[in-house]
């Protein structure tokens, strides 16, 4: 098992002798986010639009709404939540970051910009998610998710334990703590947006 998300659980499989991920959705509540429709239907559509716009993703090989799978390529390297547990700090991710949420805030979108959704591989970052979701400011990397990646210590926590104490302001909330990360975060966006 890769991990476990709001909408399925990944596996590292094998398929045509290669490795894949192959991901199984799932029905169980997420306390601020809600589904409708068919979720893998909603993921193939959210590949076909991301790859369109030139987001790094693994490719899509297979997928079957009725039995609720899809399989895609194996994206090597350290997810972001490992990578800032080991100290990642290379200013070019974040930069990557941004750029995507410029291209993303073009087409009114917005995907999870949570640290484990991302792969980095040879200083290149990968959405390994296929998530997409009209663009609300709330959600936005630059209000959202780009705490997540200045919270190193939390996110360490995060990665080694599970525990989300240290990087959400409330159990179940999906909103993470920003009060002590604001400077570092402001200086990103005056660099990068």
């Amino acid at each position: 098992m890769l991990g476990k998300g709001k909408s399925g659980y990944s596996y590292l499989a094998s398929w045509n002798e290669r490795p894949v991920v192959f991901k199984r959705m799932h029905n169980e509540p997420c306390p601020y986010y809600q589904f409708t429709g068919n979720k893998v239907e909603a993921e193939v559509q959210a590949y076909q639009r991301l790859q369109a716009i030139g987001i790094p993703l693994p490719e899509l090989l297979d997928f079957n709404p009725e039995q609720q799978y899809l399989i895609k390529t194996y994206c090597e390297g350290l997810s972001g939540a490992e990578w800032l547990a080991n100290g990642g700090q290379d200013e070019d991710i974040i930069q990557q970051l941004f750029l995507m949420a410029q291209k993303l805030r073009i087409h009114n979108l917005n995907i999870d910009y949570f640290p484990a959704n991302f792969v980095i591989n040879l200083k290149k970052i990968y959405y390994i998610d296929y998530e997409v979701n009209p663009y609300q400011y709330k959600w936005s990397l630059e209000q959202w998710g780009i705490y997540y990646w200045a919270n190193r210590e939390g996110m360490a926590e995060y990665h080694n334990s599970g525990n989300w104490q240290g990087i959400n302001q409330r159990a179940g909330s999906g909103m993470p703590i920003k009060a002590p990360f604001e400077k570092q975060v402001e200086k990103w966006k005056a660099k990068y947006k």
